[in-house]
Parts: C-alpha cells; structure tokens; sequence
C-alpha cells in the first residue's frame, strides 16, 4: 500500500502525540492479572446460624477470625446466606444481608448498665455485679411474697410479685431454660412475644385442625394453586419466604390475591387486589363460606369424613338476633354448656352422615352464614361485589381434589379483638373446600420472630406448659383430679384423639423438670 505525503504527516504528528503522553505519565500501568488477590474467607471459622429478624429463619454463615486463643478475640466480618438452608436457599434480604453492621454497631449494647432512682444517666456495671444484684432482688422479694398456701389452705407454691419476660428471637433450648426457671421458683407471671404475636392463632388453629402452628412449610408454599393474602404483606414483611408464592405462580400459574385495606408491596405483585374496610374481615369470611355453600362448591365427601358436618349440636343451642344461647346480661358472659353435641349411651356425639338432621352441624352452618349475601359483603366490608363474587369464584375453584389454596395472614388478623374468629373463619373455609392436609393448602401464619412457633409450643404463658397442656389449678391438687379433668374423650368411637396422651406427655414433662423427685 502506497503512503502519500498528507499521510506521512499524520502518522507522524500521532507517534509524537503518544510519545508525549508517555512521558508525561500518561501510560497505562502493568497488568496484574497474573497476581491474585487472596480470598478473605481463607482463614476464617466458618458458623452457621439464623436470621432472628422474622419468621422465615433463613440460614446464615458467619465468618470470624480469630484462632481461638485464651486472649485472642474472635471478630465476625462477613455474613452471607447459607445456600443449604431449605427455606432461603441461599438468599437474605436487606435487613439479612445487613446482619454485619448490627454487630458492629457503635448503638449496640454490650454491657449491662444501671440507671440509679431518680436518675437520668446510665453508668455501665460488671457482668457480676449485675447478676449478683438481680439475684439479690429477686430473692428478698420472694422470700416477702411466696405464697405457700391460699385461703382454703390448699399447697399452691407461687410467687406474684416478680414476673419475667421471655423472647421469641432465641432459641428453643433458651426457652426451655426460661421454662424451667419460672416453674421452678413459682413465678406466674410469665409471658413472650408469642402471645402477644400469635395468641389468637392457637385459640383458632389448635380446636380447628388440633395444634396451633401453621399447617404447611414455606416451601409447600410453591404447591398451591391459588394464595389468599389477608392481614398481612409478606412481600415486605417475609421476602425470602415470599419467594415460594412467586414459585408457585411460575410453576402452577398459582392465582394470587390480595386483600388488605392498603395497597401494598405484595398486593403489587398480585394478580387480584381488593381493598377492605380494616376490621371487618369476618364478614368477608363468612360471606365466602356463604357462596360455597350456596353454590355447591364443597368437596362433599372430604367434609363428611373428615369434618364436624355431620355431628348433632344439642337442642338447647341456639343463635337468635346476634347471640348465642346462654348469655347472661347481668354478667355479660356466657353459659356454654350448651355449646357441645348431643351425646348417645356410649357418650359418643351423634351423627348424620347424610347431613339433613336440622341440627347438624352443616345445617346450623348454613343457617348462620346465609345472612352474608354479596350485597352485605360489600355495604359492610367496602369491597366491591364484582371483586368479591370473583375472588369467591377463584376459591370455589379448589373445592377439586387436584387443585389447592393457601391463606397467609399476620398480624392484620391477630392483632383484632375477633381475630381468633377470623383466622377460625379462613379454617372453615379450607375444611369446605378440602384443602386442608393437601399439598399446598393450608392455613399459615406468618410470625414475626425465628423462634415465635418454638416459644408457643414451650407454653411461657402465665397459665399454660409445653406441648399445650394448662397448668393445674387450685382445685386440680392432685396428680389423678388434673388429668382426669384435662384429658379429652374421645367425641367419635373412631376418633385419633391425639390428646388422650395427656397423662404420658405430662409424666413425661415432670421427669424432665424434676428427674427422680417427680411424683
């Protein structure tokens, strides 16, 4: 190729331009790829542990140095998601994936300290000081307080004045300790964010479906076909357990619904969202469980075999202009004796398999909820009859037995004086619709710590024990009267009656308080 004079000039005013920049520094360094970088986790101890933040629990590994030394200090400076978690699966959110900053942060409380009365400043105290202070405490006040006998001379051993408590973000061996400890010196006044989380959950779940924990596993979660979101936003709130309601809209093309009085993150996500006056989910409910009825979407033989349908109430029960029988104006109570079935000779309930006995439990069902009609759902509710016929219609369509639905509620729904009859609302509707003990149907509640349904099952409520058993009251004095009076019948001659081991799980949790010295 030929090079003309203007071409000449030009190649040579650019090498002098380059040669210029070179000297002046301009050049680019040296590569160094060939030198890398040592991985920050070579040396590093390995633990694994849980997210405390919400109910999901997802995995975590945590990476300290340190080589384990008497004086030697471990540090932890990574955190990262545990990918063999099955629930998380590797992911964190936000507030996961911040879990190093919070421990090391300047606001964190590493040292007990004391205010002194009257004061406004906190002066940091020892460790030993503080227990040997608090034990002090607790002793001179129980010794004051203990209350050995009450009026009618009965042994009751407690103690009023002193109360305690406990997490839901520990673990479950943390709370077996806080088990052990109240019981041992009497303390009653013994609660947990659990109760004040999810009480209404287990006075709704634990009669409906016989233990009050959420029916499924997150990952079932993804085995749905259609997920109902009420008093709750798990998009926000469990994001890494939401990931399973997003799976099972990519693998079963699953119908989300969402309907809450706000339009909020997990509504957005939402193939339905329909808004609701707060409050007045009950009626939602029960309108649902009208149109079920109404038009024939139950799965018949589930709820005949498996259900109370066909049992027969008692004769003196009735509901009449908005209260049941046995209310008492005076004291503003009830008398429930009459709430229960009509029993034969064997003491067992009697049934009507073919549920036309007026009394049945279907019928006196259908009466109660025909009241319910579109139109007093939407006057009431605020939610508009269109969304709420098709809602109703996208339930309906799991009333097959190859198709299931899930609800997922949280404290929208416990946190109401009625929430235990809205989450025994969501329970019947899953029973008509036979989605309860099926892959992906169920009823969920979404807790708000790690450990909230492991503090629940330990029973750190003032009044109840582990495994959901009560604790004996005064005129329950002796061993055989407590048992004889917590353990249940059997209502059926072919019944489970998964609690007529209450006299096994109770010897049991004697032995392992007091060893040989239970009686």
């Amino acid at each position: 190729m030929g090079l003309g004079r203007r071409q000449f000039f030009k190649l040579c005013t650019a090498g002098v331009a380059t040669a210029t920049c070179a000297t002046l520094g301009f050049a680019p360094g040296m590569a160094q790829a060939t030198q890398s970088r040592q991985y920050k986790l070579l040396r590093a101890k390995e633990t694994r542990n849980n997210c405390t933040y919400c109910s999901v629990g997802c995995g975590i590994l945590m990476y300290s140095l340190g080589d384990g030394a008497k004086n030697a200090k471990a540090r932890i400076f990574h955190i990262e998601g545990d990918p063999d978690h099955p629930v998380s699966r590797g992911s964190l959110c936000p507030k996961g994936a911040g879990l190093v900053d919070y421990v090391h942060s300047e606001q964190r409380l590493l040292y007990p300290e004391y205010r002194a009365p009257g004061s406004d400043k906190w002066q940091r105290i020892s460790w030993d000081h503080a227990i040997e202070r608090i034990a002090r405490l607790m002793k001179d006040d129980r010794d004051a307080n203990f209350i050995e006998k009450n009026a009618k001379g009965t042994t009751v051993n407690r103690w009023l004045s002193t109360g305690m408590l406990c997490s839901s973000a520990a673990s479950s061996e943390t709370g077996s300790l806080d088990q052990r400890f109240t019981r041992a010196l009497g303390i009653l006044g013994t609660d947990s964010q659990a109760r004040v989380c999810h009480a209404p959950t287990v006075s709704a779940l634990a009669p409906t479906f016989g233990r009050g924990a959420m029916t499924n596993n997150w990952v079932d979660i993804k085995n749905a076909n259609v997920v109902l979101i009420m008093g709750g936003n798990p998009a926000e709130a469990h994001p890494v357990g939401f990931k399973w309601v997003i799976e099972a809209k990519i693998r079963n093309g699953a119908k989300v619904i969402v309907v809450d009085p706000r339009f909020n993150r997990s509504a957005a996500v939402a193939d339905i969202y329909s808004p609701i006056r707060a409050g007045s989910d009950v009626t939602f409910l029960m309108g649902v469980v009208n149109y079920l009825i109404s038009h024939d979407k139950v799965q018949h033989e589930y709820v005949r075999h498996y259900t109370n349908a066909s049992l027969i109430v008692r004769e003196d029960y009735h509901f009449d202009d908005g209260l049941f029988s046995g209310y008492d104006a005076g004291k503003r109570s009830y008398d429930r004796s009459s709430w229960t079935y009509e029993l034969d000779e064997q003491g067992h309930a009697r049934r009507d398999p073919t549920l036309s006995h007026p009394r049945c439990v279907w019928n006196l069902l259908k009466a109660h909820v025909s009241r319910y009609t579109p139109e007093v759902v939407s006057n009431i509710c605020g939610t508009p009859k269109d969304d709420f016929l098709e809602i109703c219609a996208i339930l309906a369509s799991t009333c097959v037995p190859d198709r299931t639905a899930t609800f997922l509620y949280a404290l929208g729904w416990t946190h109401h004086t009625n929430g235990a009859q809205m989450i025994r609302g969501s329970g019947m509707i899953q029973l008509l619709l036979g989605n309860i003990g099926m892959a992906g149907g169920g009823v969920n509640a979404l807790r708000g710590h790690s450990n909230i349904q492991g503090y629940t099952d330990l029973g750190l409520l003032s009044l109840r024990l582990p495994g959901y058993m009560n604790l004996p009251s005064d005129e329950q004095a002796t061993l055989a009267t407590y048992l004889k009076q917590t353990t249940p019948t059997a209502l059926l001659e072919d019944q489970v009656n998964y609690y007529k081991h209450t006299p096994k799980f109770f010897i049991s949790l004697m032995k392992s308080l007091w060893g040989d010295k239970a009686t």
